[in-house]
């Protein structure tokens, strides 16, 4: 149990995983508007939950040492346990984000996520395009949006403690790339989100996974005649679908964001070690949280009469 607390721990600190966290309301940024802010994410997978567990456990100090490894039940599950983590670490990442509005109805933005890149454009079809600084009622309004996003990363574990005695074993290498497509709706809070807004939706999301798995010191079981392993090369796809939450609270210029997405992804069938196969599926939840800051444009001042004359 000892070894597992110590191999888990690392884990909590540099969880590494897509872009999925949720920020966005449904209104777009007006022309000319730009917004920047920090947030900062938890991933919490069941997957690499139920096989983590069983993969660490099996693991101690004397595994990793090892010059010579046999393939067996322990190697399995530790390989199982891989391939959760980086499909769908748990983690805590922080999150740095850009936006500016490209014209009355569209926005770009930029972000990255621990290890994950992520550019994305955001249509608004619903409601007010006007900025705070054009309206002087104090109705509020309702907006809707849809988005695409593309990410990319490529994931392997750093030097902490056993992972990195982990990784040299298995040679394992991932890369990744998503593209999703949320479904935004919002009500603002004061006229134009002056204040915040509340906002949900879905999202659908695609990934391409490729990885390797290229074994320098395990053998097959056969001690007689051992052979070194084959190397793993695959590449799986997957889709996953979600619902989210998203408070806005603040006054124009600074906000504050808490939010919450909630995904199911069957992450289908993956080769592994020996010829074995892993399924794997769950629920991810992404709870997540933040400040925001907007650069307001300034309104050109027209001139007066006379120097007009």
């Amino acid at each position: 149990m000892r070894s597992f607390f110590i191999l888990l721990l690392p884990v909590f600190l540099i969880g590494c995983s897509g872009s999925r966290s949720m920020l966005n309301s449904g209104k777009v940024l007006p022309k000319g508007q730009m917004r920047f802010g920090k947030n900062y994410t938890i991933n919490i997978s069941t997957s690499p939950i139920s096989q983590s567990v069983r993969g660490a456990y099996n693991l101690s100090d004397n595994f990793a040492s090892k010059d010579t490894i046999y393939y067996n039940e322990q190697v399995e599950y530790m390989n199982a346990a891989l391939l959760s983590y980086c499909l769908d670490p748990i983690g805590v990442n922080d999150e740095l984000y850009f936006r500016y509005g490209l014209g009355r109805r569209f926005d770009l933005g930029f972000k990255n996520s621990g290890g994950s890149n992520a550019f994305d454009v955001q249509y608004q079809f619903l409601g007010s395009t006007k900025s705070v600084d054009q309206v002087k009622n104090d109705k509020n309004g309702f907006y809707g949006s849809i988005g695409a996003q593309y990410s990319w990363q490529n994931y392997r574990f750093l030097n902490y403690r056993m992972f990195d005695k982990v990784q040299h074993i298995f040679g394992m290498d991932m890369s990744r790339k998503d593209i999703t497509i949320p479904l935004i709706f919002s009500t603002s809070f004061g006229p134009e989100e002056r204040v915040g807004c509340f906002s949900f939706g879905l999202v659908y999301s695609h990934s391409f996974i490729k990885y390797k798995i290229v074994p320098k010191n395990i053998y097959a079981a056969d001690r007689i005649n051992p052979e070194l392993l084959e190397p793993v090369n695959a590449k799986v796809q997957y889709d996953a679908f979600g619902t989210f939450l998203n408070f806005k609270i603040g006054k124009k210029i600074v906000f504050f964001n808490l939010s919450l997405a909630v995904y199911y992804q069957d992450y289908g069938r993956y080769p592994m070690l020996g010829g074995t196969t892993k399924s794997l599926k769950g629920f991810t939840f992404i709870p997540s949280y933040g400040v925001q800051f907007n650069l307001l444009k300034k309104n050109k001042k027209k001139g007066s009469p006379a120097k007009q004359a």
